[in-house]
């Protein structure tokens, strides 16, 4: 299926099924959750290694963006600084409890969250140097006015601290556990066909001169609004993996190398997939993911936003992350970033071309940006 085509048929279906009388909206949810609780394998000794992984893998990607990817987002009621706000809370929650279950994650990171201050250019613009995204609207964003920077505060993380992370970022690098920091772009615009080569090349650079004022230097790079494009911007820049994958959601699998040597990463399901089912249904749903990936000796990917209510943590991710560690234990699972997956792949010999690209796919967009 398109991949253009996917976030339209799922606000198409979420308009649906919020229409249907209870009992049969309960009944297509039960018929949903049977199909989507399947794992789907996908092994191919022409791309894959062969004798697969020595033990099966979770990965885990996190979309680290406060503020700054609600702004122009279709499906959000929420104030974006309410919500970035929250994900500030939560950042150190889950950061905790990553460290107590010696868990490393890939983050996601807006590079402007790497800012500790900025200020408005001579002509009173927010990062003027920066080439600018046309207007554009996608199923998940409408941008149809202004600049895309005009809610920039441009002041610090202390007056403003939605729409900056330097804090957080060094919360990350300090942690007992080896986390991966990736780029999801500088001001999380996304890269689909409305994005010039110039916008996503001065994105890239923007990040990369932000990252480096850590010691960072990204090697993943999680496309905002998970909208793909602009591939030789990201090979230019030196990025090394992306999470977007010419399968659909769902699978249990290994990353492929693209002809152009990204390697891309699958996504098996957003952690808040399923919102019309019950918690434990949800939850026996990733772990029957991750079990499977054990058994395959493959990987499951889960992705998430951290600025998910308390209780998604509290209720889904704890649950899947105690039965992921608990496979660990039993030696048949790691739990890698995507960066450690891509070097787990590439040490079993899977270095093969991925044969056919024309149908890469966004993943699992779980409806949100």
């Amino acid at each position: 299926m398109n991949s253009g085509v996917r976030p339209w048929l799922r606000s198409l279906r979420r308009s649906a099924y919020g229409a249907l009388p209870g009992n049969i909206r309960r009944a297509v949810a039960r018929a949903e959750y049977a199909y989507a609780a399947v794992p789907r394998v996908y092994h191919s000794d022409g791309v894959h290694p062969r004798d697969r992984l020595h033990r099966g893998v979770l990965t885990l990607s996190i979309d680290f963006e406060l503020a700054w990817a609600w702004s122009y987002a279709r499906n959000s009621k929420e104030d974006p600084v309410q919500k970035g706000l929250r994900e500030r809370a939560q950042v150190p929650r889950l950061l905790k409890l990553f460290g107590d279950l010696y868990v490393p994650v890939t983050w996601a990171t807006v590079g402007h969250l790497f800012l500790e201050k900025c200020t408005r250019g001579a002509q009173g613009r927010a990062h003027e140097q920066m080439a600018r995204v046309p207007h554009f609207e996608t199923p998940l964003w409408r941008f149809s006015s202004g600049d895309w920077f005009q809610h920039d505060p441009c002041s610090d993380v202390h007056s403003n601290p939605a729409w900056y992370g330097p804090d957080l970022v060094e919360q990350i690098l300090r942690s007992p556990v080896r986390h991966e920091v990736a780029c999801h772009g500088f001001s999380h615009v996304g890269f689909g066909p409305y994005c010039p080569s110039e916008v996503a090349s001065d994105e890239l650079r923007a990040c990369v001169d932000a990252m480096a004022l850590f010691g960072l230097r990204p090697e993943t790079f999680v496309f905002p609004g998970n909208d793909v494009g602009n591939f030789p911007s990201l090979v230019q820049h030196g990025v090394g993996a992306v999470r977007a994958f010419p399968r659909p959601p769902g699978v249990v699998t290994l990353p492929l190398r693209r002809r152009d040597g990204l390697w891309a990463h699958h996504v098996t399901s957003a952690l808040d997939r399923g919102r019309e089912w019950s918690i434990p249904q949800r939850v026996a749903r990733l772990e029957r993911f991750v079990t499977c990936a054990a058994n395959e000796r493959l990987a499951a990917h889960i992705w998430l936003h951290p600025s998910l209510p308390f209780t998604e943590i509290d209720e889904v991710l704890f649950p899947l992350l105690s039965h992921a560690v608990k496979l660990r234990e039993a030696g048949s699972l790691d739990i890698l970033t995507n960066a450690g997956l891509v070097a787990a792949t590439k040490g079993a010999g899977g270095d093969s071309l991925e044969p056919d690209q024309s149908s890469l796919g966004q993943g699992d967009g779980g409806g949100t940006p």
